[in-house]
């Protein structure tokens, strides 16, 4: 096989593991270890040399030069043009190469369906938004991912035994271990349902499950060089993930992240599914902001069993505020404030310098609520902190898709201790 030319590396991750990076091992039988060790310092900083690789990983410089050849020989990594070839022995850095492994990457929220192929240096190549059936069943929204599935693959003029598997991202609460969602309230037909076997069946390809706001988190992750941070998922509901040293917590039941009863509003009006009167979901989820619209005679209030309605109508009263209503404005500029109560008291527990917000009802609501959210949440903070931000993402709308993505190129070649155990 014949290897590509020096490329210019360009850098798109930082390190996120800090000084507790894994180290490889010398002894020989553990090569496919070592190899996923050093792919995956790879995939973090694109451009890193052998030497720099030497360094980071622990392993002997024989060893990496072996790890590299066999790497660049599967196309999973290339060699980049020399920084400065003009001084002494030329570094060569390495990157991945992007169209050495792809992932698909599905998020199943109420009201939107999202389908991505996703290649190995972070790349979106093909996505579909789809607005979610509300009628269908389980069954009849797995043929729907399936075929998804299979146009995004085509279209994008991917082999398919280059793609690794299908992530699909899930409200909570789920069982990540047997692959099946447990009984997400916004989804009243999703009680105990095996989308894992299911999708693996429809598809014939490997499948991991995991929840939305995790997923939502880990894409963040990637796409930024912070390391500790909250992220807020605001979609058809709303929850959290917690990123601290460069890890995505997951709680012991792989269900972190259900914040909606964060009380902040005593006054709001009972959404029946989310729990709590006055909590966090009341005051931003497109249900409970319809609900304020139609309350305030601004449209009529739609069938709240109907997620795409609720979504529509969340549109309208954005694009009221956007033209000018100032009625609009107020509902969106309370909503924030409230949303500030709770990112309150989790950033007072938690101790983050920031938190980041994304998801799908993001980016609507991102004009009205960031000029708010800085100033709102700091004066919420028990301990001054001048560096404190609030952020929106840097992914966009498709961020749980796109980390469902990433959650399986992980797991298929990131290095895990597990590996090591002999079977």
């Amino acid at each position: 096989m014949r290897t590509p030319p020096p490329r210019a590396c360009t850098a798109r991750h930082r390190s996120s593991t800090g000084d507790d990076m894994l180290k490889g091992s010398n002894i020989l039988r553990l090569g496919d270890y070592n190899q996923a060790v050093v792919l995956d310092l790879i995939r973090r900083a694109p451009g890193r040399s052998r030497a720099e690789l030497q360094r980071e990983s622990g392993l002997s410089s024989q060893t990496i030069s072996n790890i590299a050849r066999r790497l660049i020989d599967l196309e999973m990594v290339h060699e980049c043009a020399p920084s400065d070839p003009s001084r002494g022995r030329p570094r060569i850095p390495l990157a991945v190469n992007g169209a050495g492994a792809f992932s698909v990457g599905v998020h199943i929220d109420p009201a939107r369906l999202t389908i991505l192929l996703l290649d190995l240096s972070g790349r979106v190549h093909r996505h579909e938004h789809l607005r979610t059936p509300q009628r269908y069943d389980p069954a009849e929204m797995t043929s729907l991912i399936a075929a998804a599935t299979d146009r995004v693959i085509r279209e994008a003029g991917v082999a398919r035994d280059r793609v690794l598997g299908v992530g699909i991202a899930v409200p909570g609460p789920v069982d990540v271990r047997s692959g099946t969602v447990l009984d997400p309230p916004q989804l009243p037909r999703w009680r105990d349902v095996k989308v894992r076997a299911d999708l693996h069946e429809a598809t014939g390809m490997p499948v991991l499950l995991d929840k939305d706001v995790t997923a939502a988190a880990t894409a963040e992750l990637r796409a930024s060089a912070h390391s500790d941070f909250l992220f807020l998922y605001l979609g058809a509901g709303v929850g959290a993930g917690v990123v601290t040293e460069g890890r995505v917590m997951r709680g012991v039941s792989n269900n972190i992240g259900e914040i909606g009863d964060i009380l902040v509003d005593p006054e709001a009006e009972d959404l029946g599914w989310s729990g709590r009167r006055g909590g966090l979901a009341s005051a931003c989820v497109p249900e409970a902001l319809a609900r304020h619209a139609a309350r305030a005679g601004l449209m009529e209030l739609p069938d709240v069993t109907d997620h795409l309605a609720m979504d529509d109508a969340c549109s309208r009263l954005v694009e009221a505020a956007d033209g000018g209503d100032a009625t609009a404005r107020r509902i969106l500029d309370r909503a924030a404030v409230h949303v500030a109560v709770g990112l309150g008291v989790l950033v007072n527990f938690l101790d983050v310098p920031r938190v980041v917000i994304g998801g799908p009802l993001w980016e609507r609501l991102s004009p009205r609520f960031l000029p708010v959210l800085n100033d709102a949440v700091r004066r919420e903070l028990v301990v001054a902190r001048p560096a404190f931000e609030v952020s929106g993402s840097r992914v966009g709308e498709r961020i749980a898709a796109q980390g469902a993505a990433e959650l399986v190129m992980d797991h298929f070649l990131a290095p895990r201790a597990t590996s090591l155990l002999v079977e």
